[in-house]
């Protein structure tokens, strides 16, 4: 309660006292507001209980113009009937101070929405939920974490208007941050639970936000609207944005809405023209003790209260995280149409704000996938479509602080029994030699899925592999930007498959005593990875030693027209053959190498049709042979495909400058290395829409913090 607005209560509480025995100031002065209605409020005034007289006193003098000439006599006395007989059956009713009640429980209205019974229904609804709860804060904390679900009404931008009253957000089942906020203050306050809306317009960014304060038994306390924290009060993702508001000038500091006229009128964040009551609600945000500029401080006897928290831990964070843990919980029809506030995507145009908003998110995206990931792990088995393999894992040295390497080694063998391929599994757990003093990893020896010749290098393997990376990143905190591939024979032959189609996986791959497959390895798409590979000269089986020979000298080509590409290397030992090839301390050159996720030139010749993804393009129906260039050069993207497709372009703050527009040119229908004039190129600019939904949706598609995207911009 503000200060001003509690005299103000106070004069008016010793003048409704004798109201009986003087002249209805009240009533006459509304009577003399409502016009044609004036009727109506005498009629109210004649029938309400002597009892509550005081609370349609309270309603009658500080109603708004409209009001007075609108509101029913019938509609004003079951407002006043119904609050009062619920602050009679809640553990905490009669506690409340009657000016409390009067301004916080009573009123009919938060702000400036439609007038309408939402108490009669909200009553019958939600008082039975929280009578066995022993304070208000507890009951508006249960409120919060259900009423939503029940209601059906979720946050969505798709919402009619801002200030929606609660039948039209049931109706759609959409709100905005302020229709969510009026739900829930409504809801309260039909608990007799005092509640009010707190409106801001944001001082260092555009937009504006809405949430709610609610009075605990002693003090206020905020939450954020459908945004429940289980760990309660004072936790939201807007906390560091308040802060920064409270400080700033009158205008852009956050107001607590008042039904009772406090002296202080201020504008409405949610629309044009829209002035309220309200209280400076300034102390409760601001750090302890911050200067008004003016020699004074702003007081600190509502300080704003992170006491929640636990030491170290960011009270925004955590309340975030119970918003995205509520996404990946959801059923995928409902993530589709799942919606963050936007004030949330607005954070992701800054570098910044896509680094906090994505570390929350794929925190929250390997809580969600442990429980189905956990049991095949701790089995050592990976699953993708039919196939199936086992691996083994060993830890090598102590774990890095930014999570584990990790080493997955492919064993020889292939179109051989079964017993021989498991032998040869058997020889790959130990064939590569530890070295922990290059920092510790963990070693994984991947049993290949079948017994056939290609069991590392088919349509149905690379899924599989995509797969035990995921298992590794949720289960034993594996850093994805250091995954390292290696094989020998066989498993040489899976490398030279995974590379070239997963570049963007790996931080280095290597292959030896293997070749490349026709079709299968096309270079092209090695820009970036680091991939070396190793033959004996005498090896000639197969054409192995030619086929290496080939594919060094295209990596050279492409080295001559992309200087600084390509970081590829063939190692040819002359005098070896097919086994025994001195690789087997090469982890200790690899194992160190970090991945570099964000080239911003990207060249791909698709190999099949499994593989949809390259870095930051995504294609819908990948083709065999398919070749896609792109590059990003500050705000100016050029696309060059050699055929029809449907690309996906997935970009974020790292990439480039989402708050300015991005120019785009798309040339379909030409090799991208023709030196030919191009007349068919398309240019347009585009405005960047980021957004946490899509940036929560990539992260489970792709299992990888790196290659999430917040803004998808379709080509087609």
């Amino acid at each position: 309660m503000g200060p001003r607005l509690a005299a103000c209560l106070s004069s008016f509480l010793l003048a409704a006292v004798s109201l009986c025995a003087q002249a209805t100031t009240p009533l006459e002065a509304a009577c003399r507001r409502a016009g044609d209605n004036a009727d109506e409020l005498r009629a109210a005034w004649q029938a309400v209980p002597e009892a509550q007289r005081s609370a349609l006193a309270f309603l009658l003098e500080h109603m708004t113009d409209a009001d007075a000439r609108t509101l029913s006599a019938g509609f004003l006395l079951r407002q006043v009937d119904l609050a009062c007989s619920v602050r009679g059956q809640v553990p905490w009713g009669s506690a409340l101070p009657d000016e409390l009640f009067w301004n916080d429980v009573l009123p009919y209205a938060q702000a400036n929405e439609t007038r309408e019974d939402w108490r009669s229904d909200f009553v019958r609804r939600f008082v039975a939920k929280v009578q066995d709860c022993k304070t208000p804060g507890e009951a508006a904390l249960r409120l919060n974490a259900t009423i939503f679900d029940e209601l059906g009404v979720h946050y969505s931008t798709g919402r009619a208007r801002a200030d929606q009253a609660p039948s039209a957000s049931i109706a759609q089942g959409k709100a905005s941050c302020t229709g969510l906020s009026i739900l829930l203050a409504d809801a309260c306050r039909a608990c007799c639970v005092p509640a009010r809306l707190v409106s801001v317009r944001w001082p260092h960014k555009a937009g504006n936000h809405t949430w709610v304060e609610v009075w605990d038994g002693a003090r206020w306390r905020f939450v954020g609207a459908d945004e429940p924290d289980p760990k309660g009060f004072d936790r939201a993702w807007f906390v560091g944005d308040a802060q920064k508001a409270a400080v700033a000038d009158r205008e852009h500091r956050p107001w607590a809405v008042s039904f009772g006229r406090t002296g202080e009128r201020f504008a409405a964040g949610w629309g044009r023209g829209i002035e309220l009551w309200g209280e400076d609600a300034a102390a409760r945000y601001a750090p302890a003790g911050w200067s008004d500029g003016h020699g004074g401080t702003i007081p600190t006897t509502l300080p704003f209260d992170l006491g929640a928290a636990s030491p170290g831990e960011d009270p925004a964070a955590a309340a975030l995280a119970a918003q995205l843990d509520r996404f990946f919980a959801a059923a995928p029809a409902a993530q589709a149409k799942f919606e963050f506030d936007r004030n949330l995507d607005e954070e992701l145009r800054t570098a910044a704000g896509d680094a906090r908003l994505r570390a929350l998110v794929f925190a929250a995206w390997k809580r969600s996938e442990r429980a189905a990931l956990a049991t095949d792990h701790e089995q050592h088995l990976v699953r993708a479509g039919d196939e199936q393999s086992p691996f083994t894992v060993k830890q090598v040295g102590d774990k890095p602080a930014g999570g584990w390497p990790l080493v997955i080694a492919m064993h020889g063998g292939g179109n051989v029994a079964k017993e021989r391929n498991d032998s040869q599994w058997r020889h790959m757990q130990v064939y590569y030699r530890d070295h922990p003093e290059v920092g510790g990893y963990l070693y994984c020896a991947l049993r290949a899925p079948t017994d056939e010749w290609n069991g590392f290098y088919t349509d149905y393997f690379y899924p599989l592999l995509e797969k035990l990376i995921r298992q590794f990143v949720v289960c034993d905190d594996v850093d994805p930007d250091r995954v390292i591939a290696i094989g020998y024979s066989h498993g040489g032959y899976g490398a030279f498959a995974v590379g070239p189609k997963l570049p963007h996986r790996f931080a280095a791959v290597h292959a030896s005593a293997a070749a490349p497959t026709d079709g299968e390895s096309s270079p092209i798409g090695l820009h970036t990875l680091p991939f070396t590979f190793m033959v004996g000269g005498k090896d000639t089986a197969y054409g192995r030693r030619a086929r290496c020979e080939a594919f060094a000298a295209r990596l050279d080509e492409l080295r001559r027209q992309r200087p600084g590409r390509y970081p590829g290397a063939l190692t040819l030992v002359e005098d070896n053959g097919h086994t025994g090839l001195p690789d087997r301390d090469l982890l200790a050159q690899l194992v160190p190498a970090v991945r570099r996720a964000l080239p911003r030139e990207l060249f791909w010749e698709a190999s099949d049709t499994v593989v949809a993804d390259h870095y930051w393009l995504h294609v819908g129906a990948p083709e065999k042979g398919l070749r896609i260039d792109a590059r990003l050069d500050g705000q100016r993207l050029d696309v060059v495909a050699d055929r029809q497709v449907s690309i996906e372009v997935r970009l974020d703050a790292r990439l480039c400058d989402l708050a300015q527009e991005l120019e785009v040119r798309r040339v379909v229908g030409q090799e991208p290395d023709s030196a030919a004039e191009t007349r068919d190129a398309h240019h347009e600019r585009v405005r960047p829409a980021p957004s946490l939904r899509v940036l929560c949706a990539t992260m489970a598609e792709r299992g990888d913090p790196a290659l999430a995207a917040s803004w998808i911009l379709p080509l087609r």
